[in-house]
């Protein structure tokens, strides 16, 4: 990395205010900006070029993970249908374990000005992870290329629009997320769709490297487009595990982990248990797609709520909301009752997924520490996304009924969710003094 672009993320004010002292600007600032203190807030074209960038980064990092569903299938039923499905879950699940542990190191470089290096950087291991798992038809070595390699690149990217976003945007700060997130989505269902076309058409190998190609030119408009606000002051928050001595923010952390561990189970298992149930292949691919679909406007919908009334009032809601629906699948058996379950659980999910971001942000008391706060709050919930999946998975039966076979695995993940419920709860009684306090949290 270049010397010329260190320069922190973040910045107190007040300390900028008193002290006065001019310091080197990042690098990845233009010429033009440089006469203003900082870029505007909450409006203008640079906020909401960063929402455009935070799309596609959301896109290529966050969105993978809900387009595994179509590898998932793919590999049980064609690549390796020696492997059962718990053990390719695993692929996945480390995938969603390091994109969310890289959030810590790439937490703590963009407080330290580092946008432009982490973009590619966490491109260039995408992109050779997507590459190596063309070539590769092992489940060891697919997991290596596909699990670790692209897992990390994803996650020093993963950060970047929460934290960036958190800068430019202050009382629309949930609902600029919510908006970029939905890149996620929008990935989950385009990626999906073409994936599953490709791998007809083109075969394995050669889908697998256009999408490191998409991946590759859409993360380049990211790299383009994405700033730092001019900043001074601190060279960056230290990494430390006092920040859990602020107990709000750990129990909050505590949910942020039982969420990350259950509210991705029917995206991985759909797919699946639609087959189980003699649904077609073509319809039991589209569920996914569904899903993903309804997950859009549940990115953003619930955000503008939580600009207003606050994350973890939000997530309560939401989140007793998704329980619901997951207990709900079993009595889904038909094509029609598929569809509706999965367009509810896509839309309530989007908040449970997404709000827990920027709700760390406004649960920070400095804006100097929100890169490693965040950073770490992904670091503990990323031992959710690495078991949760795997071990949830386990409890699938293997006998002639469908609708058996998955009962565990469905109401598993409805009580690790809803042990997340409880921990909001808490979350709200220290924050206000009661969890019956009316009051912004």
């Amino acid at each position: 990395m270049a010397t010329n672009e260190r320069q922190p993320l973040l910045r107190n004010r007040t300390e900028e205010a008193r002290s006065g002292v001019a310091q080197i600007r990042a690098h990845e600032v233009t010429a033009s900006a440089q006469d203003n203190p900082d870029y505007p807030i909450d409006h203008g074209y640079v906020a909401w070029m960063q929402v455009v960038g935070g799309f596609i980064i959301f896109a290529n990092s966050w969105g993978l993970p809900n387009a595994f569903g179509v590898f998932q299938t793919y590999y049980v039923d064609t690549l390796m249908p020696d492997q059962d499905a718990a053990s390719i879950a695993w692929v996945g699940s480390i995938q969603l374990f390091f994109t969310t542990i890289g959030c810590l190191p790439g937490g703590m470089l963009l407080d330290r000005g580092y946008l432009k290096s982490i973009i590619a950087v966490g491109t260039v291991l995408e992109v050779l992870g997507l590459v190596l798992t063309s070539f590769f038809k092992s489940y060891w070595a697919i997991l290596l290329s596909q699990g670790v390699c692209m897992g990390i690149g994803s996650g020093l990217l993963a950060l970047i629009p929460v934290a960036v976003l958190a800068m430019f945007f202050e009382k629309k700060r949930m609902l600029a997320t919510g908006l970029a997130s939905t890149g996620a989505s929008v990935a989950g269902i385009a990626y999906t769709l073409s994936m599953r076309s490709l791998f007809i058409s083109v075969g394995f190998a050669w889908a697998v490297r256009i999408l490191a190609l998409i991946i590759l030119l859409t993360n380049a408009i990211a790299f383009a487009v994405m700033r730092l606000q001019l900043q001074y002051g601190s060279k960056g928050s230290k990494f430390g595990f006092h920040h859990f001595k602020d107990l709000p923010y750990t129990v909050f952390v505590g949910a942020f982990t039982l969420f990350v561990a259950s509210s991705f189970v029917p995206f991985f298992f759909i797919q699946e248990y639609a087959l189980q149930l003699g649904v077609s292949k073509d319809m039991a691919f589209n569920l996914l797609s569904i899903m993903n679909a309804a997950n859009i406007f549940g990115r953003f919908v619930p955000n503008f709520i939580a600009d207003r009334y606050g994350g973890v009032n939000t997530l309560l809601p939401l989140s007793v909301a998704c329980i619901v629906t997951m207990c709900m699948l079993p009595l889904a058996t038909t094509v029609s009752s598929l569809i509706a379950i999965s367009i509810a659980y896509g839309f309530l999910s989007g908040g449970v997924i997404i709000i827990p971001g920027p709700t760390i942000t406004d649960l920070s008391p400095s804006s100097a520490e929100m890169g490693v706060r965040l950073g770490l709050a992904y670091l503990v919930a990323s031992f959710g996304g690495l078991l949760g999946n795997p071990l949830i998975g386990q409890i699938k039966g293997d006998g002639k009924d469908a609708v058996q076979n998955f009962n565990g695995v469905w109401f598993c993940a409805a009580a690790v969710m809803g042990a997340g419920v409880v921990a909001l709860v808490a979350t709200r009684w220290l924050k206000l003094g009661s969890p019956f306090t009316v009051g912004r949290v």
